[in-house]
């Protein structure tokens, strides 16, 4: 009987929290697996249900994107660009769960000459009540920058010298402007430079 006793109070004491940290852990990885099917699959609404009302996404070098609406616009922008990611190696530290790996893939990229463009390991997901609240990408790896900047610093050229109208509208200030519409004039500005490069 006391054995007994004690296994009820080991099992309360230690397996009991021990059980309920490891299914807070799975429920907060799947937060972010499911992030990633919902983005694969381009399922707006969806991704925004994940998140809270006042959530953040802070793109390195770019400027702030907060709030359901602006993070509307940015998915829009990566539905249109066909955007893909992969995540692996998540780790959970209390309410956030930090990334080793990203990989992206999409359109622009594509057009750039990039099959994919991968992230510094430190890709964070802040949760708050089994919600997103704030997203902070890693900046590009060193290897996708040099496979890129050149043609970046080509395009970017191209584009201020034969579309001003268009440079002005995809990059005041220098910065990106995510939204649907002007990720598909980067689909067209692309194709234009692609096109004049022949």
């Amino acid at each position: 009987m006391f054995c007994m006793l004690q296994l009820k109070r080991l099992f309360l004491w230690f397996l009991l929290p021990t059980a309920l940290i490891v299914g807070c852990v799975r429920t907060k990885r799947a937060v972010v697996q499911r992030y990633v099917q919902l983005h694969r699959s381009h399922d707006i609404d969806g991704l925004l249900a994940l998140h809270t009302s006042d959530a953040e996404f802070l793109i390195p070098g770019q400027h702030p994107i907060r709030g359901k609406e602006a993070l509307r616009h940015l998915f829009e922008w990566d539905s249109v660009l066909g955007s893909e990611l992969a995540m692996t190696g998540l780790s959970i530290a209390g309410d956030t769960i930090l990334v080793d790996t990203v990989i992206e893939r999409n359109r622009f990229f594509r057009a750039l000459g990039l099959t994919e463009v991968r992230y510094q390991p430190g890709t964070r997901f802040v949760l708050r009540n089994g919600q997103i609240a704030g997203t902070y990408p890693a900046a590009l790896s060193e290897e996708s920058l040099k496979s890129g900047i050149e043609e970046y610093q080509h395009l970017f050229q191209w584009l201020s010298a034969n579309r001003p109208d268009a440079y002005s509208r995809l990059l005041p200030g220098g910065l990106f402007r995510y939204n649907a519409s002007n990720a598909r004039l980067w689909l067209q500005v692309l194709a234009e430079w692609k096109q004049s490069k022949r």
